[in-house]
């Protein structure tokens, strides 16, 4: 397997553990122990933990390793308020510069997204967060604002740390939820195809902020 895939593997297979609830929040993931569980070299292993810590999904302690970060309501709100703000302006953004084959791109992830079979399994919810972070980031990459697209990255994969924990779908409490997340990033995908900026920003602001309000304050 060439050195890129086995780094994909790598972060791919951390990220399932903890939605297999493997680690939880201030757990440290130790290099050398994740290698020999995925039976990979430690390089590969280094490089995907260094890609979470920089994507905001863990937190690093010098000469300790990465840790998973132990959440906090003072944190939530500013990971989320931060988040809402940065992608209503990637999806204005997006309206202005998004191409034809950037539309079909989006609308191809919504099919996908809205395809998902067996809501609830592990493999459901892996294909699931991998079509949510292809949609968002992808919205982040149409904008052509590069600095937008880094802080994007940053406060989305940072936010998981609380959605993995916390949202119903990803722990098990609830196996057959409907999610509201096709019927929002349709409407979101239309106000760019139509190239209202105002609309798109205000939707995917408000997309967010149901996540929040979702994961905080229906408990």
């Amino acid at each position: 397997m060439a050195k890129k895939n086995l780094e994909e593997f790598a972060y791919k297979s951390i990220i399932k553990l903890i939605l297999e609830n493997y680690f939880k929040p201030g757990d440290f993931l130790l290099e050398t122990e994740l290698a020999e569980f995925l039976k990979l070299s430690r390089t590969p292993v280094r490089h995907a933990l260094g890609r979470l810590v920089a994507e905001g999904f863990l937190d690093k302690k010098k000469k300790k390793g990465c840790f998973i970060p132990s959440p906090s309501p003072e944190d939530a709100r500013n990971v989320f308020y931060a988040r809402e703000h940065i992608e209503g302006l990637t999806a204005a953004s997006a309206a202005c510069h998004a191409t034809d084959r950037d539309i079909k791109y989006l609308y191809g992830l919504i099919e996908k997204e809205k395809n998902v079979e067996c809501p609830g399994t592990q493999d459901a919810k892996m294909t699931y967060v991998s079509i949510n972070e292809s949609f968002h980031l992808g919205i982040a990459r149409i904008s052509l604002n590069k600095y937008l697209e880094q802080y994007c990255r940053h406060s989305f994969w940072r936010s998981n740390t609380y959605i993995f924990f916390f949202d119903n779908y990803y722990t098990g409490l609830d196996s057959g939820g409907q999610k509201t997340g096709p019927r929002q990033h349709i409407e979101i995908a239309e106000a760019i195809e139509n190239r209202n900026e105002e609309k798109a920003g205000n939707l995917m602001r408000q997309h967010v902020r149901t996540t929040f309000e979702k994961l905080f304050l229906t408990i």
